[in-house]
């Protein structure tokens, strides 16, 4: 990756200066490298036990043989597809080397499943059936609910398929001693594959939850990694000359001055990349009453409608049509807003992940929290518990419907306006069945607010997003409005109940609506504000009704 430009930077020079100042005389890299926790805090909050990232290349790539040769048996077995069950660090960094980095033809194709919304996971058990898949069931924790209950039910899908040959179409990738890795032994799994307890999910996309999804789509593992180690001999060379030392900086600096919103601009290409520095950047510095949020957006729209608290990344991809690009991006530059300006490599892209890693503990330092930890996730987990154990409390009754239109108007126009002095963002939490249709209708509709509101709008697919933005949603000082979005669908898909397993939802209708309504909870809870809008009939349509009612506020 390389820092190609940067724009009306210069008014930030003496702070700047300043930063980088105080990285040399504290000696804050030479401190990260060797693992010195007082960087973040004085205390050590577990913060030793999570910087295992810095060399987790290294330490997994002994094991790139067996990754590789398991890449070979299940592309010789005639799989066609591969379905990964994983949720936030699990599944983003798998996400990008599938969409962005170069891989062979004559392996099976990804798939990744980190939804429990019973429309999605009835569609792809109906796959299952005219489709032959190998399953990649990846937790680090080895609980996560979503994971966990996927894997139940297909597992049981695979068994009523292939009767006892079904624990040769799994493999489970999980840090040791989970319960993960228990039930995938007492089955008899085809291989477990163990992470490395030291470092953290988001963090993982250069240890075994990144580089063994990689080998399966046929990635030479070696040529793969060659970047990212160049780039960590070059931070211990160069130290703060290092571009994710630098980026970590100029991001932690102008945070300090006002700018929180860092808005990641990319083609549709680099979608999948957006995702998942949506989930480090906001998961890592989203607590503690801090947080820089990052919205993405495919296109810049007009320079009137951004905050100036806003901080822009563009980014190109080597090779595209660079002029093009760069064109569609003179609105922000002339805007006046501080923009850097990165072009991306697909066969540097490991190099990307570890400068983004990077940038993200410097700017932790500069926010003086722990970029490590997510401490406000378990909440949602507990309310979620609690309406499963309580059915009668997960009601939708009382919730608005799309069948209220006067409502929801009034709604809409609280949360947008209510609040004169707002300057934070506003986030959708789409709890809907994803398709590409009702991805540009999201699109579409965090635009016209962004044009309305001036402020910054975010979406993301529930649950995924409580593995990514969530904390962020919780642990900042309160600077986001919600609109939640769910829909219910009748058709009832069954979790099977096993006595082996931990207790679960009867159904993912269950889970799923447990799951939205728990957020909510959490959300009030903290004193947010929320609206709640329980969806009815075509949803596109839903969401260009939804589009009209903030046109003509």
């Amino acid at each position: 990756m390389k820092i190609t430009e940067l724009k009306n930077i210069d008014r930030f020079k003496n702070v700047l200066w300043t930063s980088f100042e105080n990285l040399k005389e504290n000696q804050i890299v030479e401190r990260i490298l060797k693992r010195d926790f007082t960087v973040w805090k004085d205390r050590d909050e577990e913060i030793s036990n999570r910087l295992g990232w810095l060399n987790s290349l290294q330490r997994t790539r002994p094991f790139f043989p067996l990754y590789e040769q398991l890449a070979e048996d299940i592309k010789d077995s005639g799989y066609s597809r591969i379905l990964l069950l994983g949720m936030g660090g699990s599944s983003l960094a798998p996400a990008v080397i599938n969409q962005i980095y170069p891989l062979k033809s004559d392996f099976p194709v990804l798939s990744i499943l980190d939804s429990t919304c019973p429309l999605t996971v009835g569609r792809v058990g109906a796959a299952l059936q005219k489709e032959k898949i190998f399953f990649l069931v990846s937790s680090k924790s080895g609980t996560t609910a979503e994971t966990i209950n996927l894997f139940r039910f297909f597992y049981d899908q695979v068994e009523k398929k292939s009767g006892p040959r079904a624990p040769e179409e799994f493999i489970a990738i999980t840090d040791p001693q989970t319960l993960l890795e228990t039930l995938g032994k007492k089955l008899g799994l085809k291989q477990i594959i163990n992470g490395l307890p030291d470092v953290g999910g988001r963090f993982s996309a250069l240890s075994p939850f990144g580089l063994l999804p990689a080998a399966l789509m046929g990635t030479d593992l070696e040529a793969f990694s060659a970047a990212a180690e160049d780039s960590q001999s070059a931070l211990q060379a160069f130290k703060d000359q290092h571009p994710g030392v630098i980026l970590g900086t100029i991001l932690g600096t102008l945070y300090s001055s006002g700018f929180n919103k860092l808005t990641l601009v990319m083609p549709s290409q680099l979608m999948a990349f957006g995702r998942w520095l949506e989930q480090l950047i906001a998961e890592s510095t989203g607590k503690e009453g801090q947080g820089i949020v990052p919205v993405l957006e495919p296109l810049p729209i007009s320079p009137e409608a951004y905050s100036r608290d806003r901080i822009f990344v563009t980014f190109s991809l080597k090779g595209e049509n660079e002029p093009f690009w760069l064109k569609r991006l003179e609105t922000i530059e002339k805007s006046g807003l501080p923009c850097l300006h990165l072009s991306i490599s697909p066969l540097e892209l490991a190099e990307d992940f570890f400068v983004w890693e990077i940038a993200t503990a410097i700017a932790g330092y500069f926010l003086k929290i722990n970029p490590f930890d997510q401490p406000d996730v378990e909440l949602t987990k507990k309310k979620t518990r609690e309406i499963l154990e309580q059915p009668e409390s997960s009601s939708l009754e009382g919730y608005l419907s799309s069948e209220n239109g006067k409502e929801i108007e009034q709604a809409i126009k609280s949360l947008l306006f209510g609040h004169h002095d707002f300057s934070g963002y506003i986030s959708l939490l789409v709890y809907l069945p994803s398709d590409d249709n009702l991805n540009t209708a999201l699109d579409n509709l965090a635009r016209h607010i962004t044009d309305k509101t001036h402020l910054p709008c975010t979406w993301n697919y529930g649950p995924a997003y409580l593995h990514s933005t969530g904390q962020l949603h919780k642990g900042d000082s309160g600077q986001g409005h919600f609109l939640g979005l769910f829909y219910e669908d009748n058709r009832q898909v069954a979790i099977p109940a096993e006595p082996d397993w931990p207790p679960t939802a009867p159904s993912f209708n269950h889970l799923f609506r447990a799951q939205a309504l728990g957020d909510l909870a959490t959300l009030q809870a903290r004193k947010r504000k929320v609206v709640f809008l329980n969806l009815k009939g075509n949803l596109v349509k839903n969401i260009f009704t939804l589009n009209e009612v903030v046109r003509n506020l």
